[in-house]
């Protein structure tokens, strides 16, 4: 009897600590899922401009301006009307361009 007691004592005393090990590791990951830079792939046609010293696409659609990271691979196609295949970073909407198509006038 008296070794039911205990083991169920122990029993008791291991469940809150499981339980608290959980929510620190499920806090943990939510904190580096926030600061991971959240990118997806994405397809847009528009125009390239020089806007300062930096490149941006301005899209077809919305003419919204992104502005992009890697201006060597959009450099000769300033003043174009382009189709880009890119990774767009959703923290501050730059694109990350992986290849240029013009597109017909």
């Amino acid at each position: 009897m008296r070794s039911v007691i205990l083991t169920v004592f122990a029993f008791a005393m291991i469940c809150p600590t499981w339980a608290v090990a959980q929510d620190q590791d499920q806090d943990r990951h939510d904190q580096q899922a926030q600061s991971m830079p959240r990118i997806r792939k994405t397809n847009l046609s528009g125009w390239v401009r020089k806007d300062g010293d930096r490149y941006v696409l301005e899209s077809d659609k919305d003419h919204q301006r992104y502005p992009i990271q890697n201006t060597e691979t959009v450099r000769e196609h300033e003043g174009h009307h382009v189709k880009v295949k890119a990774r767009l970073h959703e923290d501050d909407h730059s694109l990350e361009v992986d290849e240029v198509k013009m597109l017909s006038k």
